[in-house]
């Protein structure tokens, strides 16, 4: 387990290994194993081009990237020149991608040939004076320099600048503007303490995180790299590959979202996946029935955690000794103080609604330029809405911003979404709130059906007012063949909201 006290860099994490563990794998990526010696060379070799390049201490470089062994390669030698690396959501549209790296105003940028055109060339051109390509096309613009040009393996070791700043880590964006977290090292050392023993992890676990590379990038490998511990990269997700790189690198511990359980637990077919003890789901709400139906199938719980990016990552999670499949995210972690508060700042009962509150060496210290960052007395306020009861397990309610005022009474969305979903037919669900002048707030759901399901909108009004309290009926809905994601995999409530004007049933329920 980690010192809390003895905090050290990733970069000097990275150097331990290459001393101790000179020959152990760090890095898994289909056919291609890394070990801890040949990781050290390319971050030494990455350095020395990108020092030659001009790129140094507090320059951003921009990482648009997928889970590649480069993506790591390049975060760790942006720690190493004391160099922020900024981390690309590449799925926001052409120009809004290329619109957010000219504003960052990168020294360099490192970019997957397969992610081209996700941003405007010529933006992307002009944004930067150095640009890395990573892949094995040799056919692109000159002003790309091919990556086995910039990063060949070198035993040079010149002095390290490491700052106390590790990375500008962005928040998803899913219900607001994407904010940029002031993540330090010391930051990630403590949550990763807090993550090792909370879910018992040892050197000997392979990791295999399955979040967005955009998304908390340093969690695809900051385990293993302090422990001294393999990770499985996987770059494109579906159950069949899910399942064939777990047994393949016998992966021992898995990161990932509620959806991709559900998934790999529906696509199962008898697979067994006997190296597997830890199945971590974070990043959203866990429902009871996912977590029934993995178990069902694998014989292992899924452990619902909750973090955040100014958290640093997890800061309540079930444990492989203490857990609960009934919703609840678990416990507060070690080295991590939670409460919930009410509306006038006291600490609420056992079992009230309050806003969850947070306090710790893993909390950021605020966001770049300015962003609005909520600290009271020391407390991070999260904006997150939960309940704790007796025995200290917390239960999430809902996002505070997403609470709705109905006539004067509170309507949680999630409530709503949950009783959607115990219909037979419906396979998604999310409620937003609309403005309304005679009740302040109505409720909008959007739902998608499952496969040959043939309920009509008027039909699951009808379930919802069987179902649901009067005031909780959604007044508007809308039947989509999908809902629209971020990245991460979280429902993009921000785009729902454009959409709300198209709804085609609106109705005052009896």
């Amino acid at each position: 387990m980690l010192n809390i006290n003895q905090s050290k860099s990733i970069d000097q994490a990275l150097q331990d290994n290459w001393l101790n563990n000179p020959s152990k794998p760090f890095i898994v990526y289909k056919s291609e194993t890394l070990t801890y010696a040949d990781v050290y060379r390319l971050v030494n070799g990455l350095c020395g081009f990108l020092r030659a390049a001009g790129v140094g201490k507090d320059d951003k470089l921009c990482m648009v990237l997928l889970r590649v062994p480069e993506l790591v390669i390049t975060f760790l030698a942006a720690a190493r020149i004391g160099a922020l690396a900024v981390p690309v959501n590449f799925t926001l549209g052409k120009l809004e991608t290329a619109s957010f790296i000219r504003a960052v105003k990168p020294a360099a940028t490192v970019i997957h040939e397969k992610l081209l055109n996700s941003v405007d060339e010529e933006i992307l051109a002009a944004a930067c004076k150095t640009t890395i390509i990573v892949g094995k096309t040799r056919h692109h613009p000159a002003y790309l320099i091919p990556w086995d040009n910039a990063c060949c393996p070198s035993n040079d070791v010149t002095a390290t600048e490491v700052q106390p700043l590790a990375y500008l880590n962005y928040t998803t964006g899913s219900t607001s503007t994407p904010k940029g977290a002031l993540t330090t090292h010391e930051n990630i050392y403590a949550n990763t303490a807090a993550a090792l023993s909370a879910l018992e992890l040892t050197s000997d676990d392979v990791h295999m995180c399955m979040f967005s590379p955009f998304a908390h990038p340093h969690e695809l490998f900051v385990r293993a790299l302090y422990t001294g511990a393999s990770i499985a990269l996987l770059e494109e997700i579906n159950p069949k590959t899910m399942a064939a790189v777990i047994r393949c690198a016998k992966v021992t511990a898995v990161m990932g979202i509620a959806p991709l359980y559900d998934m790999l637990a529906s696509h199962a077919n008898n697979i067994k996946l006997d190296t597997l003890r830890i199945a971590e789901s974070g990043g959203m709400y866990t429902r009871p029935d996912i977590s029934k139906k993995f178990y069902n199938a694998f014989g292992i719980p899924t452990l619902s955690v909750w973090g955040s990016t100014e958290t640093t990552g997890i800061a309540i999670a079930n444990t492989p000794s203490s857990y609960r499949m009934d919703g609840s995210m678990g416990r507060a972690c070690p080295y991590y103080e939670v409460k919930v508060i009410d509306e006038d700042g006291r600490e609420a009962r056992n079992g009230e609604t309050g806003e969850l509150v947070f306090r710790g060496p893993g909390v950021i210290s605020g966001y770049i330029e300015g962003s609005e960052f909520i600290l009271t007395d020391g407390w991070y306020r999260s904006g997150d809405l939960g309940s704790k009861d007796a025995d200290g397990f917390f239960y999430f309610t809902d996002r505070k911003s997403g609470l709705l005022k109905v006539a004067g009474l509170k309507v949680y969305p999630m409530q709503v979404e949950l009783a959607l979903l115990e219909h037979p037919e419906i396979k998604e669900a999310a409620v937003i709130g609309i403005e309304d002048k005679l009740r302040g707030d109505i409720p909008a759901a959007f739902v998608v059906l499952k496969e040959n399901a043939t309920i009509t909108a008027e039909e699951i009004l009808r379930y919802c007012n069987k179902n649901m309290a009067h005031y909780m009926i959604p007044r508007k809905m809308k039947i989509l063949e999908e809902l629209p994601k971020i990245g991460s995999g979280k429902i993009d409530k921000k785009q729902l909201r454009q959409l709300s004007g198209q709804l085609l049933l609106q109705v005052d329920p009896a």
